[in-house]
């Protein structure tokens, strides 16, 4: 399926974002499913936003502590009064043969596998599949596109709000300055990727950032956006790390600089919160339309805490289910990457599992019913006979719209957990509906 001779300049951007393993084709959805399924992600971030007012009576300070902040986190997340979190953000979900289900939801705009439309654009150099494409009207979105008509709405607004004479929006794609020299790479490849959508991209850390007659500036030049990959939780490493946040964050705020996505979104998409979907006190909340979609879309989640908890419309106790159905769940961290700490009931024995949840309880864990992901069948990497793999979607959701979608997957006898960190495959996706509203492949 590769071609022969690949662009070498879009080869190199993929191969240094990406891990250089490739599942051996695409895959298909079409305009039912693309639409399906980006009305299920935008409800469910609706719902997700609307914790605080469900749950805490509008108090962002509670929710904080609820999903998991230390005190000092809270404050810096909210330390820029009036911010709204922002709609970026990839959900993390298996196909179960009959739709998608949701295992997480990234809300925040440190996120990989953007670059992967490139590999639809390399596999479209086979004239194969671009025939076929072509007779199917299939196209892909342009994810970075998505993305630069966000920054480039963000960057108007602070230029109108300042009276600064409008140019072409520039950005800064910054990271914590310990940080940068592992995700250096993927930021450039996406710097490199804006700058044919009119965006002058900064490929940066937080060290380089200084201000000057007002202006934020990197290495000399002002900047109208930040673009944020730095997380909380380096932010708050230690107590240097701290002061020099805040002073970050209060730069930005006093020259108008606006961050995307505000430290805030983070609230919202780590696991925690996304149990909360579940919680017995917000399901009364829900109208019709709002339980039918956490019924179908999101499978059942809770944190891990002693007590009872309804399940399945019944009262149970939390640690007696999850030891009854060991083989029916999966353990995870509230926050963290790549599935680090996750524990597969299925894949354990009685006893290391019991353990597990012993070591997890009143911790920052949540148990999730395990989605069991129909297998997708892909040519042999050495050629023969189709094998069966499990994918994993990355599917991108800028603004209110489906921004194309990026796959890891391994072999179905050892897809547990599906992460770069586990040596998963790349592959990218091809959807009807963006042939119709682009009009080509």
């Amino acid at each position: 399926m590769w071609p022969e001779r690949p662009d070498p300049e879009r080869w190199a951007t993929v191969a240094e974002a990406l891990e250089d393993r490739y599942l051996t084709r695409p895959v298909f959805l079409d305009t039912a499913e693309v639409t399906a399924l980006e009305a299920d992600l935008n409800g469910t971030v609706d719902l997700l936003f609307s914790l605080p007012e469900r749950l805490f009576d509008g108090d962002a300070h509670a929710f904080a502590a609820a999903v998991g902040l230390r005190p000092e986190q809270a404050r810096l997340a909210l330390r820029v009064p009036g911010q709204r979190p922002a709609r970026i953000g990839r959900a993390d979900l298996y196909h179960d043969g009959t739709g998608f289900r949701l295992l997480e939801f990234n809300l925040s705009s440190a996120l990989g596998g953007l670059q992967t439309p490139e590999l639809n654009r390399l596999l479209l150099e086979d004239e194969g599949l671009a025939a076929f494409a072509a007779s199917e009207g299939l196209a892909f979105p342009d994810t970075v596109g998505e993305l630069a008509a966000v920054i480039r709405e963000a960057a108007e607004e602070a230029l109108a709000e300042t009276g600064r004479p409008e140019h072409a929006p520039r950005v800064a794609l910054m990271d914590w300055h310990a940080g940068y020299a592992k995700t250096g790479p993927e930021i450039r490849a996406t710097a490199r990727l804006l700058e044919p959508h009119g965006i002058e991209a900064i490929p940066c850390h937080t060290g380089q950032v200084r201000e000057q007659g007002g202006r934020v500036t990197v290495d000399g030049r002002p900047v109208d956006v930040v673009y944020r990959y730095f997380t909380l939780g380096e932010l708050t490493a230690d107590a240097s790390s701290l002061a020099t946040a805040e002073e970050l964050l209060d730069t930005f705020a006093r020259c108008g600089v606006p961050v995307l996505s505000p430290l805030r979104t983070s609230m919202h998409g780590n696991k925690r919160a996304l149990s909360m979907l579940w919680d017995d006190r917000c399901v009364e909340t829900y109208d019709t339309a709002e339980r039918e979609l956490v019924r179908r879309f999101l499978p059942w989640t809770r944190e891990l805490r002693p007590g009872p908890a309804v399940i399945r419309g019944e009262r149970h106790d939390l640690l007696d289910h999850c030891l009854r159905h060991r083989a029916e769940l999966v353990l995870k961290p509230s926050h963290g990457l790549g599935g680090v700490g996750t524990v597969v009931g299925r894949s354990v024995s009685d006893e290391a599992w019991a353990a597990a949840l012993a070591q997890a309880v009143g911790g920052r864990y949540v148990v999730q019913e395990l989605v069991r992901p129909g297998p997708e069948f892909f040519p042999g990497q050495e050629g023969g006979d189709p094998e069966p793999w499990t994918l994993n979607w990355g599917a991108f959701l800028f603004g209110r719209r489906y921004a194309g979608a990026f796959l890891r997957g391994l072999p179905t006898d050892r897809a547990d957990v599906i992460s770069y960190d586990n040596k998963a495959y790349a592959g990218c996706v091809f959807d009807a509906r963006s042939g119709e509203e682009a009009g080509r492949v």
